[in-house]
């Protein structure tokens, strides 16, 4: 049997052993870098990234009162991923690694936002002025309620569909057939008889855009109107209510607009610290794009 000083694996470990000792050498690491301080809140913070749960108080509880082999264990195990950890940065592992540079951006953006969030105020000259810029937002589109009865083109042709839309006009309105009516005359719809409080683009995506135009400019009253084609056939339709589009009052919708206010300042500031720290560096573009 072969030494085992004498396998190819030996050589190759004692080789990168060796590469090691020297980058060591040649790097002399700081004492205090080489010291690692094991107190409470290391521990805490250690347990609770670990769990992935963020309550100090029921750590600090579970901490003081864990077994003294659980707890040498933990210890253990902090010391392990700090001293690799400290190896890895002080081998630059992480200087060409997108994951681990997308995560410390991350971090920096994260406390960033956490310092931006403390500092922000939003006045009421500011909302104001932001409602103004961005009132398109917040429009409450117009809407109706109404009811339908539909006479479908598809077996007997357009013509006699609307023919039969127009005698039953005449009988829906001399009968004064309520709304609830509705759902015994005619053929069955595709989609609904009955809608409430619906807007233009609901309604435009049932009827098409001429029907829903022509049902938004009516009047609501106690009379069945129509008939009004549609792609499917003909329809006759009893409008109970139409409400106008309408720019809400800032005082009406005043938090959501706060909280957008401040969302939009957020940002703004985040830019602009962001913008800050770039200005501090000195950029060299060195790359030209050839034609």
């Amino acid at each position: 049997m072969k030494s085992i000083i004498k396998q190819p694996l030996v050589h190759f470990l004692l080789v990168g052993l060796g590469f090691f000792v020297l980058f060591k050498i040649l790097n002399p690491a700081q004492e205090e870098y080489k010291t690692i301080v094991v107190d409470k809140d290391v521990l805490l913070t250690h347990l609770q990234y670990r769990s992935k749960a963020f309550n100090n108080e029921a750590f600090e509880k579970r901490l003081a009162e864990m077994p003294a082999d659980e707890l040498d264990q933990i210890i253990r195990d902090y010391v392990r991923e700090e001293v690799l950890y400290r190896e890895a940065m002080a081998l630059g592992l992480d200087q060409e690694d997108y994951i681990i540079k997308r995560r410390m951006i991350q971090k920096v953006e994260f406390i960033t936002e956490g310092v931006t969030d403390a500092l922000i105020q939003v006045t009421d000259e500011e909302l104001n002025q932001y409602y103004q810029e961005n009132k398109e937002n917040y429009f409450l589109a117009p809407y109706v309620t109404f009811t339908h009865v539909f006479f479908s083109s598809e077996d007997g042709g357009d013509e006699q569909a609307a023919q039969a839309a127009k005698s039953e006009l005449n009988y829906l309105n001399r009968h004064m057939v309520p709304f609830e009516g509705a759902t015994s005359r005619g053929d069955r719809f595709y989609y609904h008889t009955n809608y409430v409080e619906r807007d233009p683009e609901y309604v435009a995506s049932h009827f098409g855009k001429a029907m829903t135009e022509a049902i938004f400019n009516a009047a609501p009253n106690n009379h069945w109107i129509g008939p009004f084609n549609s792609s499917y056939g003909y329809h006759l339709v009893l409008l109970t209510s139409s409400e106008p589009g309408v720019y809400p009052d800032l005082s009406q919708i005043r938090e959501k607009v706060k909280q957008d206010a401040r969302y939009w300042k957020k940002q703004q500031l985040n830019k602009e610290t962001i913008q800050g720290l770039i200005d501090t560096y000195e950029v060299k573009i060195e790359y030209e794009q050839t034609s």
